[in-house]
């Protein structure tokens, strides 16, 4: 029973595929967004509060909401672009 139900699984995943490559060629098919972007407003409210330099990472994330994972990823993330976009001029 359980390989009846693993080759069905398989199936439907394979079907899945195929409709995402055909809907990728379309354009109709972009990715799920991205909930933390370079406008969002907590994120840049958070950059900001960090480079004060009067609060910890926690209690800027508790004042902002946004994860701490997700701070920490998108600071690094600025901060290497940053750097990048320095090196080019």
């Amino acid at each position: 029973m359980a390989g009846i139900n693993q080759l069905e699984r398989d199936l439907i995943r394979m079907r899945q595929r195929e409709w995402i490559e055909l809907a990728k060629k379309d354009g109709k098919f972009k990715g799920r967004l991205k909930k933390y972007h370079k406008n969002h407003a907590g994120m840049n409210s958070a950059v900001k509060l960090y480079k004060e330099g009067d609060m910890t990472v926690n209690q800027i994330c508790e004042i902002t909401n946004v994860s701490r994972t997700h701070y920490i990823e998108s600071y690094r993330k600025r901060t290497v672009d940053q750097l990048y976009q320095k090196s080019e001029i």
